[in-house]
């Protein structure tokens, strides 16, 4: 049961996947189910910003696979191997610890299954072999992948949630993976958490979202949650316009 959201693309003779997952076993199933659903090995992969939650993955998937990213979120992933990486590796025997004992008492099954994936991201992260992979390629600009059969618009947003989100268009099927740029469920209590970041530019996340509003979408995947549709990622643009812009004034 992961915790953030990822998909692929079957373009015929490509399989693009869109972001990997913090849970080692949740990439691995997802680099399995894109092979048994499109009989295709994984051609790209494109992390769509550079939380550790959409790239944590990264290193499961074959080096031949090229990782796609913006130059933000390279860079800023690179930083996280020096910071919030390091402080994880260094939590990881507490953590494990904790989660263990937590899971003694525990009770709803989906809190179990979510507390058995913290212990095997803090068991992969306590190996000392382990590290991140970082992307192979940088973009700086929006691009189109065709294939043989399909194609899969790569448009890359600059700062928004993040310095350099990408998002994913599959426009012959109406669907947009717009990783964090989008969220199923918001919470004004974000405004105002010091241990939750602050996007970069939410005047510019706002109006991404309403100009996808308006394209001829019909399934928006979040970074996070359940599909969404255009309810929820205008809700989502009045949450930035309501708690982060309006209160910069």
């Amino acid at each position: 049961m992961p915790t953030s959201n990822a998909g692929f693309f079957d373009l015929g003779n490509y399989l693009v996947v869109f972001d990997a997952l913090m849970d080692p076993y949740s990439t691995i199933d997802l680099i399995k189910a894109s092979k048994q659903y499109t009989n295709k090995e994984p051609s790209f992969l494109i992390n769509s910003h550079h939380h550790m939650d959409h790239l944590f993955g990264n290193r499961l998937f074959p080096m031949n696979v090229p990782i796609i990213s913006s130059f933000e979120a390279f860079k800023q992933a690179k930083e996280a191997l020096n910071t919030r990486f390091k402080d994880l590796k260094e939590r990881a025997p507490a953590e494990l610890k904790r989660t263990e004992s937590e899971l003694l008492n525990e009770k709803n099954p989906n809190k179990i299954l979510e507390l058995k994936n913290d212990l095997n991201t803090y068991n992969e992260i306590s190996k000392p072999s382990f590290t991140l992979r970082l992307p192979d390629f940088i973009i700086n600009d929006s691009f189109t992948l065709k294939g043989t059969e399909n194609q899969v618009q790569i448009n890359y947003i600059g700062a928004a949630h993040t310095k350099g989100d990408i998002l994913a268009l599959f426009e012959p099927e109406k669907i947009c993976f717009m990783g964090d740029l989008l969220f199923e469920k918001t919470d004004p209590s974000w405004a105002t958490n010091s241990n939750i970041a602050v996007p970069p530019n939410p005047t510019r996340l706002r109006d991404v979202l309403i100009e996808y509003a308006d394209k001829d979408i019909e399934t928006y995947v979040p970074g996070h949650g359940n599909l969404c549709t255009k309810k929820q990622i205008l809700e989502n643009a009045e949450f930035y316009n309501e708690y982060y812009i309006k209160k910069s004034l």
